[in-house]
């Protein structure tokens, strides 16, 4: 990440766990306009969203969810159903089995850190699923990885 400022990098804790977990931000990442269409209109990924978004894995590297070794596959972006109407949100990653998504929101104050959702897509319409979001670096804290 030579020449990116600490201002556009993730959080010191993200970076512990995605460590933790044998993965590394790109070396060639370098943050650019990136923008997406939201519900709630164009927003720009932020620098340190971005840099998440370029995270390198091993070969044959698998994250698991610590508690029932559920496939992760993060960071992954997905297109599909919307997940919410009222939301600049941002899926990030998809766990394989229980097929719920990671989602994060675009106007959250700590894109370094952000707050991640983790949502069933199959319970369309249910507020209760943006209830209890946990910070991304809580959330990679339960995954391990297999080989």
């Amino acid at each position: 990440m030579s020449g990116v400022s600490a201002a556009t990098t993730p959080h010191g804790d993200v970076l512990q766990e995605i460590a933790r977990l044998g993965g590394a931000i790109s070396e060639n990442f370098e943050p650019e306009d990136w923008r997406e269409d939201t519900p709630l209109g164009e927003r720009l990924i932020p620098s340190p969203i971005q840099a998440i978004l370029s995270v390198e894995w091993p070969e044959e590297h698998v994250l698991v969810t610590e508690e029932d070794e559920y496939e992760v596959t993060f960071p992954q972006l997905v297109d599909g159903d919307p997940v919410a109407e009222d939301r600049a949100f941002f899926i990030i990653a998809f766990n394989e089995t229980t097929q719920y998504y990671w989602v994060i929101d675009l106007d959250d104050e700590r894109p370094d850190d952000p707050w991640v959702h983790e949502i069933d897509h199959d319970l369309y319409g249910d507020d209760r699923r943006f209830k209890n979001p946990e910070r991304l670096s809580r959330m990679l804290a339960t995954l391990t990885t297999t080989t």
